[in-house]
């Protein structure tokens, strides 16, 4: 009789631990799933994120080279922005600072390719606002290597006539106006990025 007894008792233990043990293959077969819902989500949102969220607000333009030539006039590839941001220019240097006169671009390129930003504006009729935005960034980054002036023809990449562009080597960031703050946050990101890069060939 003890020996029946003791045998229901190892069976019934026998059938708790499999019960028990299914139970934990439950509860993990739960846990995976869960993790890789969640994994699959993460994922989903990563990629939306890459695809989805917005880019820089400047443009970026391909280069037409570093190109040196001995004066203005002389013949060489056209550029391919307004303004341009590379290609040919003089060999010298032009002073970090705001200039009255419009610079050819065979001028400020050489400044854009020594880590330049030239920030430019185009207003026919007055843009005291625009100018005077331009002047107090310029102004925060005394020293650095940026230049202000006015420029003849501003034009984005879809033929859009704008108020002025902050241009350096191989990018260009178009605005009309600073009416919202985020432009020339976006300004001084864009210097930001940008200013002190070495832009020469193999640099």
């Amino acid at each position: 009789m003890a020996q029946v007894r003791g045998k229901r008792l190892i069976q019934e233990r026998e059938r708790k631990a499999t019960e028990q043990a299914e139970r934990k293959r439950a509860s993990d077969r739960r846990s995976a799933m869960i993790i890789a819902v969640a994994a699959v989500g993460a994922l989903a949102i990563g990629i939306a994120w890459v695809f989805l969220a917005p880019g820089p607000p400047w443009v970026a333009i391909d280069s037409v080279g570093n190109d040196h030539i001995v004066a203005i006039g002389d013949p060489h590839r056209p550029y391919n922005s307004s303004p341009p941001s590379s290609g040919p220019h003089l060999g010298s240097l032009i002073q970090w600072q705001e200039y009255d006169e419009v610079i050819p671009p065979e001028v400020y390129v050489h400044n854009l390719e020594d880590g330049g930003v030239a920030l430019t504006y185009n207003c026919a009729d007055g843009c005291d606002d625009v100018t005077g935005t331009l002047r107090a960034v310029l102004a925060d980054y005394e020293g650095d290597n940026v230049l202000m002036f006015p420029y003849q023809e501003i034009t984005d990449p879809d033929g859009v006539p704008r108020v002025g562009a902050a241009v350096a080597w191989g990018r260009v960031y178009y605005f009309d106006d600073f009416t919202d703050p985020g432009t020339e946050e976006d300004l001084r990101d864009f210097i930001n990025a940008f200013e002190g890069i070495n832009n020469h060939a193999g640099a």
